[in-house]
């Protein structure tokens, strides 16, 4: 039975003896630890689905595939900035379409502090009242805007509900102020300009008035932007390649490599993945699987199936030597192990790489290294008996050490 296909087993069983393989040579203190993560491990997979990495997945990510995430990622900045989550001054209503009438009334700074105010200490405490602004005045920021509105909210209690939403502007068309939609189940119940008065207002909501009123009062221009418009203006000027691949080159500036020494000499060592037991660890059912004090080899059950190359992408002396040495096993499945790849063409070098190997290349985690005890690279990982060899080779003296 091989650890990434192992179909007679139990898969919640498996997941113990994978944990055993990968193990490495254990004292007293970790094998106690190692039953608390197995018994915990056994108790969360009661009852749940064979998972995928047990049908032949690697556990870990490919590495073309963290870079297409850092590329999604530089993308959805784009979809971020247009977000019309826009500031909310003060708010205990939804701004999203609801079955019951929403009274919207559109303001601006150009209809003076007075008339502003009025509007605020009408709309104070209302909860069917929502106070929009289009944006902020020409070169000003939202800092400053928003001390703007607290300035005039001074004194005011409780406080009304105002939003900065230039969607709902364009959505009902509003190119002058004062404005009032009556928005209900996402349509526009009552349309009327020219008029800020609410309590004018729910004497027509009450006498049953529906429709556009039109303009019944005197308006005046807006003096904030659109702040939309305004995103989507600074959005047109930003270089989204250059951002993209600014993006790839800090994933591969910040990436962390496990570097190892190059190998001096050819050396042949094994590791023992052999543990026994301090005490009992059954299953959830119940059932036994391991005695305490009994001893316990996980390749005695379940052959390791894998080839580990592990080398240095930076030496090609080293590419070249792991891509020559063979596998002991002919059938097992080869996996490359790169301790570390060149910074400034990381992504371009893992291409060129994976093309000349014709096999995904991987990078080489600090739990790998520790379960494998690995030393110094070039080096292979696989099978012998009921151990593990670790083969360390000496790179040729005329190109030891060269990187590129």
């Amino acid at each position: 039975m091989r650890c990434f296909d192992p179909p007679q087993f139990p898969w919640r069983q498996v997941a113990v003896c994978l944990l055993s393989c990968f193990g490495g040579v254990l004292t007293v203190h970790a094998e106690e630890a190692w039953l608390q993560r197995s018994k915990a491990i056994l108790q969360a997979l009661e009852g749940q689905a064979r998972p995928d990495w047990l049908n032949g997945q690697s556990e870990q990510l490919d590495m073309k595939r963290q870079a297409q995430h850092v590329l999604e990622a530089s993308q959805a900045i784009q979809t971020e900035a247009l977000s019309t989550r826009l500031p909310t001054v003060a708010s205990g209503l939804p701004t999203t379409t609801s079955n019951k009438p929403l009274r919207l009334l559109f303001v601006s700074f150009s209809l003076g502090e007075s008339a502003l105010k009025g509007i605020f200490e009408e709309a104070a405490g209302r909860n069917d009242v929502l106070l929009v602004f289009r944006g902020p005045k020409p070169g000003q920021k939202l800092p400053a805007l928003m001390a703007d509105l607290k300035r005039f909210l001074k004194g005011i209690e409780p406080l009304p509900n105002i939003v900065i939403d230039p969607t709902r502007f364009q959505r009902w068309s509003v190119t002058a102020v004062p404005d009032i939609v009556v928005e209900q189940d996402g349509k526009a119940r009552l349309h009327v300009r020219g008029v800020s008065s609410l309590s004018w207002l729910d004497e027509q909501l009450k006498a049953g008035k529906q429709g556009d009123l039109g303009t019944l009062g005197d308006v005046g221009q807006i003096a904030e932007i659109d702040l939309l418009e305004e995103i989507k203006r600074r959005m047109t000027t930003i270089d989204w390649k250059q951002k993209q691949q600014q993006a790839i080159a800090r994933f591969w500036e910040q990436q962390k490599f496990e570097d190892l020494p190059t190998a001096q000499v050819n050396l042949d060592r094994t590791v023992d993945l052999t543990i026994t037991a301090p005490r009992d660890l059954a299953a959830p059912n119940g059932q036994l699987i391991i005695r305490a004090g009994q001893t316990v080899n996980p390749l005695d059950k379940m052959p390791f199936s894998l080839c580990l190359k592990v080398f240095d992408a930076t030496v090609p002396a080293q590419v070249e030597l792991i891509e020559h040495q063979s596998c002991q096993d002919k059938q097992a499945r080869v996996m490359y192990l790169a301790t570390s790849l060149p910074r400034q063409s990381g992504w371009d070098s893992l291409q060129r790489l994976e093309t000349a190997l014709q096999a995904p290349v991987y990078l080489l985690t600090p739990d790998v290294r520790r379960r494998f005890q690995l030393q110094n690279v070039p080096a292979i990982v696989e099978q012998s008996g009921n151990r593990l060899l670790v083969r360390e080779r000496k790179l040729p003296v005329s190109t030891a050490g060269a990187k590129s």
